[in-house]
């Protein structure tokens, strides 16, 4: 691990890291009492970067946003966690909606342009009591990277979108303000809902989807007040699934 040095954009304390093997991995290691409210940890090269269901995330070094934010949300009801991936997912959406059209957000909290993936999100709560103590919010976002060289299905960059170059400390401020903006609003469950809705990805229309029990036709038809997934399959049943219980087939 390389010297660590700190600064401040706009709300959040950055700790910024030349090589880290995972950020999340660094903030679940800090006893709880380091652990700050929009405290930021951000690598500039992580080595062993970790995505959803415990795939690895791939980032070029000085190419790409790999961050971990601790927002410590205490006054928030553990059984309305999902608000804090509501507000993470809503902000990246932003940031990337003011560069680039067709931006959507992969329940729970991938971000797609078209079919493609930008972004991955993987958070870790922690809870005291009824509250939550701290929320873990783990970030990847492709923002200047080429080529992807893993076997990831479909990874995409701002680059490969747009043509252009976007500083990556341009980038992160954009993006922790509008992080930022929806972590302020994170009481107002419904009001995140409904904007996590409008802009959900396959929001409408038939798509393929598979369980446990297998392969099945469904629209979505919401989230439940816990943030799981409300499928309409086409024999008119409602099914609803936490996180990683069902998958999107292509």
């Amino acid at each position: 691990m390389e010297d660590m040095k700190c600064y401040k954009v706009g709300n959040f304390l950055v700790q910024e890291y030349g090589e880290l093997d995972s950020t999340n991995t660094l903030a679940e290691n800090l006893p709880q009492q380091e652990l700050k409210d929009r405290m930021v940890i951000l690598a500039r090269r992580q080595t062993q970067g970790r995505g959803q269901a415990g795939n690895s995330w791939e980032s070029e070094p000085d190419k790409n946003i790999a961050i971990t934010i601790i927002l410590k949300p205490e006054y928030l009801e553990a059984g309305k966690q999902f608000a804090v991936s509501m507000a993470v997912a809503l902000g990246c959406y932003d940031f990337l909606c003011r560069h680039v059209d067709g931006v959507s957000v992969k329940w729970p909290n991938d971000i797609y342009v078209g079919d493609r993936k930008i972004a991955g999100i993987l958070i870790e709560h922690r809870v005291a009591g009824a509250c939550i103590a701290a929320s873990l919010c783990g970030i990847g976002l492709n923002v200047n990277q080429r080529e992807f060289l893993s076997d990831a299905p479909n990874p995409v960059s701002l680059w490969q979108l747009t043509g252009k170059e976007l500083p990556l400390d341009q980038a992160l401020e954009e993006l922790l303000v509008y992080i930022d903006a929806r972590y302020a609003r994170i009481c107002d469950y419904e009001g995140l809902q409904k904007d996590f809705l409008a802009c959900l990805y396959r929001a409408e229309g038939v798509y393929g989807w598979r369980d446990s029990g297998g392969s099945f036709q469904a629209s979505i038809a919401g989230l439940d007040e816990y943030g799981q997934l409300r499928l309409l399959d086409t024999e008119g049943k409602e099914r609803v699934y936490a996180f990683k219980e069902v998958v999107y087939l292509p």
